[in-house]
């Protein structure tokens, strides 16, 4: 008999030395018969034999560490906390500024939520009625009176469906979304300010919307079910906390869709003290007989509808304000896909386009709009 040696990966599977990774080796021996003409005594088998065995009790060594300069500190140090502006060495570093316009926002806290996060838990959020789910004007929201923008196609070309964080890079766009830990980075996305609650009560951070001079933060149950709508001045100031439980279950449902129809905050912004916010399912609009999909105009000082859209106006992931109207659309399959103008004084359709599909996101740059849709890029001059 003879004794040869040969290298195991962690998880016991054989494997040659030159697939190894450094610092990762165990050892196993394999006792095999030898050939006949490779002879070998009695003594040096019984030497072998036990060397091995004294091989087999010795601890196995801990594998160095691949980042020596990253291994974690003892449990019992402490953190340094950051040196004063006078003391010696570096200054730290500022967290990363969030998108949008820093230079109206105060200075970012330290770390974590903290005494200077903003408390939220502590705020009771503003219950809304539930909406006629269909189109309404209670009174208008403050507006002006300029003319409906117009647009007018300039360029149409399919996708790849699954090329949409290629098509933001390719053209210079980006939604103003902050990082969040529930999802990962959309395209262009900024440093979440360490001020921001990741959580209101039990509800996780669904989305949080950079506006530049306030914050649109939306809490739910779950990763993708934003229920809750917070919005923070540049100050840090909390203007308003608002539950949106009863816009989110149609008044009428179909037979058997009752699982379906459960719907979600998508997206809000606020201006001049009303919060226009886009609600609804993502399934067929027969599942809630055509309710579906709306904007709605909420005064933030009371929590009351000022109007809401027609239905089947926006299931896009955003919408854009610009000036006195709304630009957004709907689509899905087997469905009708539209984009629309909306007066931001009413909620009144103004005008519609049709689309090729459903469109997910609209990107206003340099005097156009860029429309997503599910398989089709458009570009729109806005006359």
């Amino acid at each position: 008999m003879t004794i040869s040696f040969w290298w195991s990966r962690v998880d016991g599977a054989p494997a040659p030395q030159s697939a190894l990774p450094s610092g990762r080796m165990s050892y196993a021996a394999d006792v095999r018969t030898a050939p006949p003409s490779a002879p070998s005594s009695p003594r040096k088998l019984l030497l072998a034999a036990a060397s091995l065995a004294a091989c087999a009790c010795q601890p196995r060594p801990a594998p160095p560490a691949p980042y020596p300069e990253a291994a974690p500190a003892p449990s019992s140090a402490v953190v340094a906390a950051p040196a004063a502006p006078d003391a010696a060495g570096p200054a730290p570093q500022p967290a990363p500024a969030p998108r949008g316009d820093s230079a109206a926002r105060p200075p970012q806290a330290a770390a974590g939520d903290g005494a200077a996060g903003i408390a939220l838990d502590g705020m009771s959020p503003v219950k809304l009625a539930p909406p006629p789910f269909g189109q309404s004007l209670v009174r208008p929201a403050p507006a002006g009176s300029s003319a409906a923008p117009r647009l007018v196609k300039v360029a149409e070309q399919k996708n790849e469906i699954t090329d949409e964080a290629a098509w933001f890079t390719r053209n210079g766009l980006s939604l103003p979304l902050l990082e969040v830990p529930s999802a990962s980075p959309p395209s262009g996305a900024g440093a979440l300010p360490p001020f921001v609650p990741t959580r209101y009560r039990d509800q996780v951070l669904v989305r949080a919307i950079d506006h530049g001079d306030h914050l649109a933060l939306l809490y739910g149950p779950s990763f993708s079910d934003a229920r809750f709508v917070a919005i923070v001045d540049a100050g840090r100031k909390v203007v308003a906390v608002l539950d949106f439980e009863s816009f989110l279950t149609p008044r009428e449902i179909a037979p058997g869709e009752a699982s379906f129809v459960e719907g979600r905050v998508v997206w809000a912004v606020a201006r001049d003290g009303v919060l226009y916010v886009s609600s609804g399912h993502m399934t067929y609009a027969a599942s809630s007989k055509g309710k579906n999909a709306f904007l709605s105009a909420i005064d933030l000082a009371s929590g009351q509808l000022l109007w809401q859209s027609a239905p089947l106006v926006c299931n896009a992931e955003n919408f854009v304000l610009r000036g006195d109207h709304l630009l957004c659309g709907y689509g899905f399959t087997a469905e009708p896909d539209f984009l629309y103008v909306l007066e931001r004084a009413t909620g009144k359709i103004v005008s519609k386009l049709p689309i090729k599909s459903k469109p997910d996101f609209f990107v206003e740059k340099e005097g156009k709009l860029f429309v997503r849709t599910y398989d089709t890029d458009y570009i729109f001059e806005i006359r």
